[in-house]
């Protein structure tokens, strides 16, 4: 690719060709602008790298020996050239126009520092994306057994936003991972991706040192990705996944702690704005 793209796609996956035919599907159909396509394999062990090298020569494969998790996308991140780069699940895909909308809203908003979509299930449902900062309980609030009385609780409803209108633009604390669009000079400072995360609040932790280094954390309905979201920790509480994601959480609360205050008082500031919009 001879020009500078408008933005990276970095996608990260292990064994799950199937999902990745229809997420390139959509990059290669709906993307609208010009893409560089980043691959990071975690070390799959069905087909993935051959097919995508035989169907998509286009995209870059990285290949990583052992699987990193969610960490696996810093591999990508430092090979991003474009000026904007996208985060996007192997389970999601793009709609018409969504990422033309994200880029433009970006370009005029020389503040917003990171976009997310506005998610929505296989079936158009919508899926709730945006956060507040998580409660200290919530493992256990949404997982089994408790999930069963607590999932619809005042304090996992506030987390999810669930009562807050999801039809317009609005500056929020973090947005899920599935699909995150952000300046990649802005990634530069905000630094690697902590490899001691393989899976659960990287997004929030992403997000928030994005906003550190300067830029504001938007939700952007007008921009509609499909995710196919699964919650296979929740779904499988004594999953090894699920271990995992607990003993992210704990360092996730570990490392923000000291901040707990400063964010809490940041997220009533949003809502507030929003309000008043």
């Amino acid at each position: 690719m001879s020009s500078v793209p408008r933005v990276t796609i970095v996608v990260v996956a292990s064994s799950v060709r199937p999902e990745l035919e229809r997420c390139f599907d959509s990059v290669v159909r709906l993307a609208g602008m010009e893409v560089e396509t980043i691959l990071v394999d975690n070390a799959s062990t069905d087909d993935t790298v051959a097919w995508v090298r035989a169907t998509h020569p286009q995209i870059e494969v990285v290949t990583l020996p052992r699987n990193l998790g969610v960490a696996a996308r810093d591999h990508g991140l430092r090979r991003a050239r474009a000026p904007y780069t996208m985060f996007l699940d192997s389970d999601a895909v793009l709609t018409p126009g969504a990422l033309p909308s994200m880029v433009d809203a970006l370009d005029a908003n020389p503040s917003w520092g990171l976009v997310g979509p506005r998610l929505v299930y296989a079936d158009g449902r919508l899926q709730l994306s945006t956060r507040r900062f998580p409660p200290r309980l919530l493992p256990l609030l949404r997982r089994p057994p408790l999930s069963r009385y607590f999932e619809n609780c005042r304090t996992v409803r506030r987390h999810l936003m669930a009562d807050d209108p999801h039809d317009r633009i609005r500056p929020v604390l973090y947005v899920l991972g599935a699909c995150q669009l952000f300046r990649t000079s802005l990634a530069r400072v905000a630094g690697p991706f902590d490899d001691r995360v393989f899976l659960g609040l990287d997004d929030a932790d992403w997000c928030i040192r994005i906003r550190d280094v300067g830029g504001e954390i938007v939700y952007l309905p007008e921009a509609t990705v499909v995710h196919d979201y699964r919650r296979l920790t929740a779904r499988h509480p004594l999953s090894r996944a699920a271990w995992r994601h607990l003993r992210a959480f704990a360092y996730f609360q570990r490392t923000y702690h000291s901040r707990r205050g400063e964010l809490l008082a940041l997220e009533e500031e949003l809502d507030r704005c929003n309000a008043n919009r």
